[in-house]
């Protein structure tokens, strides 16, 4: 037997390097104990994508991050993430506009919480800000965050509106769009009047000069 596949064959060693911040497939991700650690942070780098066996996408948090180390010439090393993940069977997708929420508050019940880091790809997500509503509380927008240095190409359909409509969508990744007929906007009444606190507002200075009176009016 060759010897690197019988260095392989023997699994590879318990001690295993352990990383914080780990740069894949264009993406930094975090660890989330990281994350925390860092209270002025700006943004978020624990969110995690990868396509499931069973035709499904599952989003989670990135808990920890190794490298395996086999005991072989040529190793390959690879990087695994461990991963929270929530309950695909809770998430709900929305094709037609692209749309996906998950609730960060369930877990999966399965025991394969590792995956290897080339597969994974980086969301983020997002809280409803109507908190009010029962239906929206505890539920996420899911993000898909572009590879740095890979943005989206522009194509046609981005420069080429129904004039009759805007066209909106959540850039998820998922294929999907819905319109919203402006027309139908246009004979809502809106107030633009500003409320005067009594007195306390600062109407600011009277402009007296000609010069800039003359200007303005040219404005």
């Amino acid at each position: 037997m060759d010897a690197e596949l019988k260095g392989l064959a023997k699994g590879f060693a318990y001690k295993v390097k352990s990383f914080t911040v780990y740069d894949v497939n264009g993406y930094r991700f975090h660890t989330r104990n990281y994350e925390r650690s860092r209270p002025n942070r700006k943004t978020m780098n624990t969110g995690v994508r990868t396509p499931g066996t069973d035709e499904r996408d599952y989003y989670g948090i990135v808990e920890e991050i190794y490298e395996l180390n086999f005991e072989c010439r040529k190793a390959p090393n690879p990087v695994v993430f461990k991963c929270h993940w929530f309950d695909p069977n809770v998430t709900r997708i929305a094709p037609e506009i692209g749309q996906v929420k998950i609730r960060q508050d369930s877990v999966y019940q399965g025991e394969d919480v590792y995956i290897v880091a080339q597969k994974a790809t980086q969301v983020y997500y997002l809280p409803w800000t109507c908190q009010k509503d029962p239906n929206l509380i505890g539920w996420y927008l899911v993000q898909l965050v572009s590879p740095h240095g890979k943005l989206p190409v522009p194509n046609d359909e981005d420069y080429n509106f129904d004039p009759n409509t805007r066209e909106f969508y959540q850039p998820e990744g998922l294929e999907g769009r819905f319109d919203i007929d402006m027309f139908s906007l246009m004979g809502m009444e809106v107030d633009n009047d500003i409320d005067q606190d009594d007195g306390d507002e600062d109407d600011g200075e009277e402009v007296q000069n000609a010069k800039d009176l003359q200007m303005l009016e040219r404005l």
